[in-house]
């Protein structure tokens, strides 16, 4: 049954020649000798032959395959008696093999085509019978070869560039689909109201998630929650306008539950109409984020206790003078020198001194308030911003529970350290850094003079002597 399906075109053209012979229009061959020879076309269309005939190679020998159509078929129309006047059939070859084979079979078929018509007039000026008379027959033949020879390589010509351009674009979809897939980029598309509606199949390999799992609003569920407020402020202000484009760094929770920082990009493309969407590319920069982060850390902190070092704290302070300066609440210093520290330094060595710094480093840290800052200003000399005080008293209740935690935290079978404290208060509007401190350390050396562990302020003439108790001048 098979075969008979795939012979169909045979068994039709059979039926159509009987009619032929019946009104004396299919030459003077014998019948048998079509029935043969559509038989033999019949075999020839078996998609196994086929597979033979291309050497079980998809598109092999294609000269030779149309060759041997191309000669079944010319044998038949000149046995007939029509001769080149049905040598259009070669034309439904050419779509045929133009279908299967491609653009690179227009040039065999034509060529064929042209060389057996050749051979087939040849055969009509040696004697085969035509009803179409000499030397007419020969004309029509060559005006038939020229039709089958252009009509071949205008179809060739359009069914290659039809090839390039799907080549062209499947080399463009396997570029896009390696990056979307392999790319180091997380490739998102968000609407509106902020629910993803598309995320790169590579999610699972840089987030551990699967690109389904991640589709709705499931994205924002791994964002860090420190990060969500800004992040929603983010795609709001890009969908409010068009054609923006716009950078945030946010730590995202891997499956395997390690918080990593990423850069999203996003650009808005509401108004493109293959995307309709904001499209993001979301890069894992944790590595880099973690060294910048390092680096701007070492810059500003002091590397033996972890607090500000000068500079940084002396920048903290402009920056509060001039904040203050704007809110009208008043910012204080604490400045801090250590006493007693040559002789733990000269009886237990540099690396007992070195302990005692980051020691009193943790101890002040400890103490101070959320919004102050500590910074180390050099060797024994520590300072404490203090963003907003209600004034000398609460500086002096601080400076007081500095002093203690310091002692506090001292280990009592080895030399101790003390601190003398100067304490400044920045009167409103104030923006001179160094004259505060210069009046800070002033008052600290006043306070060093009457003994260790003790404070002063500037100005007032009051602080607290060894043993706590409080001098009035």
């Amino acid at each position: 049954m098979q075969y008979v399906r795939n012979a169909a075109e045979q068994i039709v053209v059979l039926a159509v020649l009987a009619v032929l012979r019946f009104f004396d229009l299919a030459g003077p061959a014998p019948f048998w000798v079509f029935v043969l020879l559509l038989g033999a076309g019949g075999v020839l269309q078996q998609p196994p032959v086929q597979r033979r005939l291309a050497g079980d190679a998809p598109g092999g020998r294609l000269w030779f395959r149309v060759a041997s159509r191309i000669a079944f078929n010319t044998t038949l129309i000149y046995a007939i008696g029509w001769g080149a006047m049905l040598a259009v059939a070669h034309l439904g070859l050419l779509s045929r093999f133009v279908r299967q084979d491609g653009a690179r079979a227009w040039r065999p078929l034509a060529v064929c085509s042209a060389v057996s018509l050749l051979l087939g007039q040849v055969a009509i000026a040696l004697g085969l019978f035509s009803y179409l008379p000499q030397p007419e027959v020969h004309g029509v033949a060559t005006l038939i070869a020229l039709g089958i020879f252009s009509t071949s390589a205008v179809l060739g010509e359009a069914v290659q560039r039809r090839e390039q351009a799907e080549s062209a674009l499947r080399q463009s979809e396997e570029l896009f689909r390696t990056m979307v897939q392999d790319g180091a980029d997380v490739i998102t598309l968000t609407e509106a109201d902020g629910s993803v509606r598309f995320v790169s199949p590579n999610a699972e390999r840089i987030l551990g998630r699967s690109a389904e799992s991640l589709l709705g609003d499931a994205y924002w569920k791994i964002l860090h929650p420190d990060d969500l407020e800004a992040s929603r402020a983010f795609v709001q202000e890009l969908v409010d306008t068009p054609g923006a484009e716009q950078t945030i760094e946010v730590r995202i929770l891997r499956a395997d539950g390690v918080w990593r920082w990423h850069e999203v990009v996003l650009r808005n493309l509401f108004e493109h109409q293959g995307v309709g969407a904001l499209l993001g590319h979301h890069r894992d920069v944790h590595d880099r984020r973690t060294t910048h982060d390092q680096v701007a850390h070492a810059a500003t902190h002091d590397a033996l206790t972890g607090v500000l070092n000068s500079a940084a704290f002396q920048l903290s302070l402009e920056r509060a003078l001039a904040d203050g300066a704007t809110g009208g609440y008043p910012v204080g210093v604490l400045f801090l020198d250590l006493d007693g520290f040559k002789q733990v330094n000269d009886a237990l060595g540099h690396a007992a001194g070195d302990e005692t710094l980051r020691l009193v480093g943790r101890a002040l840290t400890g103490c101070c308030r959320d919004r102050d800052v500590v910074g180390r200003i050099g060797g024994d000399e520590f300072a404490v911003l203090l963003n907003g005080v209600a004034g000398s008293a609460q500086a002096e209740e601080l400076a007081a529970s500095v002093i203690a935690r310091v002692d506090d935290e001292q280990a009592a079978d080895r030399p101790r350290v003390g601190c003398s404290v100067g304490i400044a208060i920045a009167a409103p509007g104030t923006s001179d850094v160094q004259a505060l401190l210069r009046q800070a350390d002033a008052a600290m050396y006043v306070s060093k003079r009457r003994g260790r562990n003790g404070y002063e302020v500037a100005g007032l003439g009051t602080g607290s002597a060894p043993g706590g108790a409080a001098l009035h001048r």
